[in-house]
């Protein structure tokens, strides 16, 4: 795939997605940590494998009322799990055993696989209702600062979504591959979980605020990013909070990460500064971020859940 976006355009759509994805592992740990929302969408992208891409199966098992049947649900190893995350065997293994233990997987000859409780319960239909807001919101966001008609989208989808309950389950299964496929980019940079995970909250409270329109210029120099001055500062409470982590820990990382020159200390709290988001590792992450990007909204066009989002918006606009 081949996509040709201007430079300030992918910065644009990278700062969104991390937004977009630090909110969406808020919704999907629920009451556990982040790494367990990782092994999460790890099992539901590898149990979801036989449904996406088959538009049949996709519509067949896309609400909430219609979860897939254990039959059709891929099994993926410990091992798997671990060789995709790039998380030590033991840490994986070890979290594995609890989310059993808990109900949430069960073990099979494969490997593990969701099991169907958790799938219809009124904790993960929330969960679910929250994703969906999120990825449509992400939508519209996009369309109007004109990033969509650049991901090479077909102009026409299939037809739109009809049934009374939303494709809840068709914009999960795409949403969570995506973002496994952006952990894929920032992962390998950090050699502690925790601490890409701060980075990326302390990225989505700097820019949180800062209009589409502030997207820098066209160059991949220092200046060509939004001043620093823009950059609301975080507090370690405040990441603390978003990540469901206690402060003590957020501190000492952000003190970590201030030394080793990735964030930067500023009156009122901690930013990533332009320095930092100008290296190639970050370049070098906004053509793939933009792909996928296109991927998932490609999927979803698929689906039908992009011309229901339209028809929603002209619908209102007509009412208005």
């Amino acid at each position: 795939m081949s996509l040709e976006a201007p430079i300030s355009t992918l910065r644009l759509a990278l700062r969104n997605s991390n937004a977009f994805v630090v909110e969406m592992l808020t919704v999907c740990r629920g009451g556990r940590d982040f790494t367990d929302a990782l092994i999460l969408m790890t099992l539901v992208q590898c149990n979801s494998a036989p449904i996406v891409g088959d538009i049949v199966l996709q519509r067949r098992y896309g609400a909430f009322e219609t979860p897939a049947p254990e039959s059709l649900r891929r099994p993926i190893s410990v091992n798997a799990i671990s060789a995709s995350l790039g998380m030590p065997f033991e840490t994986v293994r070890r979290r594995a055993k609890r989310l059993i233990a808990d109900g949430v997987c069960a073990v099979v000859p494969e490997g593990l696989q969701l099991r169907q409780a958790p799938l219809t319960s009124d904790a993960h239909r929330c969960a679910l209702e929250k994703v969906y807001g999120l990825v449509r919101d992400l939508y519209h966001r996009f369309k109007r600062a004109g990033c969509l008609e650049l991901m090479g989208l077909p102009a026409e989808g299939s037809a739109p979504w009809t049934e009374p309950s939303p494709p809840v389950r068709i914009v999960w299964r795409a949403a969570s591959d995506y973002v496994l496929r952006v952990m894929e980019l920032v992962l390998p940079n950090f050699h502690n979980l925790s601490r890409a995970f701060i980075v990326m909250a302390v990225v989505r409270a700097n820019t949180e605020g800062m209009p589409d329109t502030v997207r820098g210029a066209d160059g991949a120099e220092v200046g060509a990013f939004p001043a620093d001055y823009l950059r609301r500062p975080a507090r370690a409470s405040e990441v603390a909070t978003i990540l469901g982590l206690p402060h003590e820990t957020v501190r000492r990382h952000l003190a970590a990460l201030i030394a080793e020159g990735r964030c930067e200390r500023v009156r009122d709290g901690v930013i990533v500064p332009a320095s930092v988001l100008a290296r190639q590792n970050v370049l070098n992450a906004w053509g793939p971020n933009f792909r996928n990007l296109s991927r998932m909204f490609g999927e979803l066009s698929g689906a039908g859940v992009l011309a229901l989002w339209d028809g929603e918006t002209a619908a209102g606009q007509s009412a208005a």
